[in-house]
């Protein structure tokens, strides 16, 4: 009997490891800007930003994704909210209401990156999963 208690236990461990780690490449949960790469090729560290006081968030739970940007020259942080595209292949989009895609993102494990500006003269935003 105390044979059977272990084993459905340890069962039930691997199980909710198992369950647990499925997440782990999922594009739920927050994200923080930890690099960005401008147009010219220079990079701007977390530190870089930090001092510029340039802060921005994802918050994504199901197909909501939650935007916050803060930055020492705005007086509140700038909250949008979008709608989470998923395309496949670990590759979405954030809509606006109207249809409107904001950004492309790519997610590789922790961390999520997509180009902004025009053609030619994109910045790479590199983003962080929190844990």
């Amino acid at each position: 009997m105390k044979k059977k208690l272990i084993s459905v236990f340890m069962s039930l461990i691997i199980g909710i490891f198992v369950l647990t780690g499925c997440n782990a490449g999922s594009i739920e949960g927050t994200w923080v800007l930890y690099e960005e790469i401008e147009p010219s090729g220079n990079k701007l560290s977390q530190s870089d930003l930090e001092e510029l006081g340039i802060s921005e968030t994802y918050v994504i739970k199901g197909d909501e994704v939650n935007y916050t940007c803060e930055m020492k020259l705005l007086k509140k942080p700038v909250e949008i909210p979008f709608i989470l595209e998923d395309l496949g292949n670990n590759q979405y989009n954030f809509k606006m209401d109207g249809g409107f895609v904001f950004a492309s993102p790519t997610v590789k494990g922790d961390t999520m990156t997509y180009e902004v500006g025009e053609e030619g003269n994109t910045s790479t935003m590199i983003f962080k999963k929190q844990k």
